[in-house]
């Protein structure tokens, strides 16, 4: 039934007066969060300082508990009072409206018989929270929405509306941990053990399997007797690692499901509002969030994400966020960042520069003491990340990036640990210091994300689906250039033929590990590798096709290889086994040498040189520590979160980036993306 819901709100949707899409250019929208209003003065003066530095509306949670105690009987003077405020003084509004978390649940809500709560398979404990799986919740979230919509929609005092719709927070995922300790059972985990979850991970399977269990049984390797022996499971526990990613992507699309239906129900409701999904974490496999696709379906809306996992590093920014903007320009949805915590003035920096480079339409900030300071006659004045605001607030426009660089967000594997995902999450945080990227994952790439790029870079790529490897291979063929670095993957079922083909690998190839010099087969193609005095590995491949052209060997066995490249139609394959240094490692005796990045550099000037490549990427930065480059269709973006000035060359002539600083240089005839 919900599904022919969704259905039919699609039908319709295109008679609703939607949100016109933000061209190029236009204002960003800066959000912070709300504060005590008791003091109805110094509000006043907040306001009129935040008004000044670019601030366009305040962000309030909708306390469901709060408004609606008893049934039926709710109460919106609180809000009103608020709303009213910010609207006199020129600001618009942003309710976070949530329904499930245990923090603003009424209880009449939690003791309702037929509210279903989330239970975890670690324990098989319940959670306080709702399950998505739950009907009755429907009804509830539906009314509430209803009567907010109601109340508040003829107002005209809504910039957005931020919709939080399950977990402990808000954010599209799964319970993380909880509010406060000991309040209800709550960790890191895979809540879908209650009795409709398990009810409808067999439903999807049998979509999956329209031939019976035994269709099941060999795909899996498994031995069910019975449909009804089927029931989720953890990672650990899964039997196949194609039951695991197909248990994973059924986890993952049930929480999309949830989040398409608040955004159908919202979207009906409030048909001209800018309406965002809240979302959150890292996309870890227990988190149950899938970012490209809640995208899609925020699209499929006119409506955005926001992303609500920043922090104060820039490049590690770009890693937790770039997901989302990445799928949501792909489909054609907005969206905004917000972090997960306070940030440092020079934090605030990298947020915004991240924001405007990224394409958000939304940057949401929390208040603190270096924002706005209170000065000794009651007024407010700029704090440190508030001068930020200040000086910037001119270039705070949405934009439209231009990325020929992508990153492959691979599904986890199963038998991927939290410290490989860490791992992983700190190489593509260390890549992010020398150039810019898009990520994209198995979705993106099947649905021709990979059109418009010329660089893919693979790190650790254990699993990928055939069809998606497939894409690759033809991508490939028609001239992009794939950089695989310490990646030997299999497909679902443990097949690894057609992934060894793309690298150049025969079937006598074998992974052979010692400690051992690197040796440059060519000098002047690789002179910032071959400059490296000393440089050791431990990995290197035998049984290369004979097509192959060695880069990188091993000093006392020639036949070994550390790096070679294969050509593949119009393009290339670079593959990579050397050490992964791109940062100190303090349990190391390999000195951080960033030998993946030298590479990468080295090798694109080759492909440069023989005309593979139009121009080297316009964000690539290997000389100047803490500057960062984005191109867009602006110009040229410069970040220096250094405390001195830099000095970058730009379209061959030099450019001075003061200090702490976003610069936008014009646009280079010849840039490349």
């Amino acid at each position: 039934m919900r599904r022919l819901v969704i259905a039919i709100l699609l039908v319709l949707r295109f008679a609703w007066p939607l949100p016109a899409a933000e061209p190029a250019g236009a204002p960003m929208t800066i959000t912070v969060n709300s504060w005590d209003l008791s003091d109805e003065a110094d509000v006043v003066a907040r306001l009129i300082a935040l008004k000044q530095l670019g601030v366009t509306s305040i962000q309030t949670y909708i306390y469901w508990n709060k408004v609606e105690q008893s049934p039926g009987v709710l109460d919106w003077s609180a809000y009103d009072r608020e709303a009213r405020l910010y609207q006199k003084h020129g600001l618009k509004w942003v309710p976070f409206v949530i329904v499930g978390p245990w923090y603003l649940t009424p209880d009449f809500v939690r003791a309702d018989p037929a509210i279903t709560m989330y239970r975890c398979l670690e324990h098989g404990r319940d959670s306080a929270i709702p399950s998505l799986w739950s009907p009755r919740l429907r009804d509830y979230v539906r009314g509430f929405l209803a009567r907010f919509a109601e109340h508040f929609g003829p107002m005209g005092v809504l910039e957005s509306v931020n919709l939080g719709v399950t977990g402990d927070y808000g954010e599209a995922i799964y319970p993380v941990i909880g509010n406060w300790p000991g309040a209800y059972h709550s960790h890191a985990g895979y809540w879908c053990g209650d009795a409709l979850a398990a009810a409808d991970f067999r439903a999807h399977l049998r979509g999956l399997y329209p031939a019976g269990v035994a269709a099941l049984n060999q795909a899996w390797q498994t031995r069910y007797a019975s449909w009804d022996e089927v029931r989720p499971f953890v990672p650990g526990q899964a039997p196949s690692e194609r039951a695991w990613q197909e248990m994973l992507a059924w986890y993952r699309g049930a929480m999309t499901d949830w989040a398409e239906f608040w955004l159908a129900t919202t979207r009906e409701l409030l048909p001209g509002t800018d309406i965002y999904l809240c979302t959150g974490g890292d996309m870890a496999p227990e988190h149950g969030s899938d970012f490209s696709a809640q995208a899609k379906v925020a699209a499929r809306y006119h409506a955005g994400i926001r992303i609500t996992n920043e922090a104060s590093s820039y490049p590690a920014n770009v890693r937790l966020t770039r997901m989302v903007a990445s799928a949501s320009r792909f489909y054609g949805a907005y969206f905004g960042h917000e972090p997960a915590a306070l940030v440092t003035p020079d934090g605030m920096l990298g947020r915004q520069f991240n924001a405007v480079t990224s394409g958000a339409r939304q940057l949401f900030a929390y208040l603190t003491p270096e924002t706005i300071i209170r000065q000794p006659d009651g007024t407010y004045a700029a704090g440190p990340a508030g001068r930020h605001y200040l000086r910037n607030h001119a270039l705070m426009r949405v934009q439209r990036p231009v990325v020929g660089v992508a990153w492959y967000q691979a599904a986890p594997a199963r038998a991927e640990q939290a410290q490989d995902r860490r791992d992983l999450a700190d190489l593509s945080t260390a890549v992010r210091r020398f150039v810019d990227y898009d990520m994209l994952d198995d979705r993106l790439i099947r649905e021709g994300a990979l059109r418009d790029k010329q660089i893919l870079l693979l790190f650790k790529n254990q699993v990928m689906p055939a069809e998606v490897l497939a894409r690759i291979r033809q991508w490939v063929e028609a001239g992009g250039i794939a950089f695989f670095f310490d990646s030997r993957g299999a497909d679902f079922d443990g097949r690894s033929e057609a992934y060894d083909q793309l690298l150049g690998l025969t079937a006598a190839a074998d992974k052979v590990t010692g400690i051992n010099l690197i040796t440059v087969r060519d000098p002047a193609a690789y002179p910032s590798i071959a400059s490296l005095a000393d440089l050791f590995g431990t990995t290197a491949l035998v049984g290369l096709a004979p097509e192959c052209e060695t880069l990188l060997g091993m000093e006392y066995a020639p036949n070994l290889a550390v790096a070679w490249r294969h050509p593949v139609g119009a393009g290339r394959v670079y593959a990579y086994f050397g050490p992964i240094d791109l940062k100190v490692d303090e349990e190391s005796w390999v000195t951080a040498k960033r030998v993946p990045l030298r590479f990468l550099r080295d090798s694109l000037r080759q492909c440069l040189a023989e005309g593979l490549l139009p121009a080297e990427p316009a964000s690539l930065n290997l000389d100047e520590p803490d500057v960062y480059k984005v191109l867009t269709t602006e110009g040229l973006w410069v970040l220096n979160l250094r405390g001195t000035a830099a000095t970058i060359p730009v379209d061959g002539q030099p450019v001075e980036v003061p200090a702490k600083s976003i610069t936008l240089c014009p646009p280079a005839a010849d840039a490349q993306p």
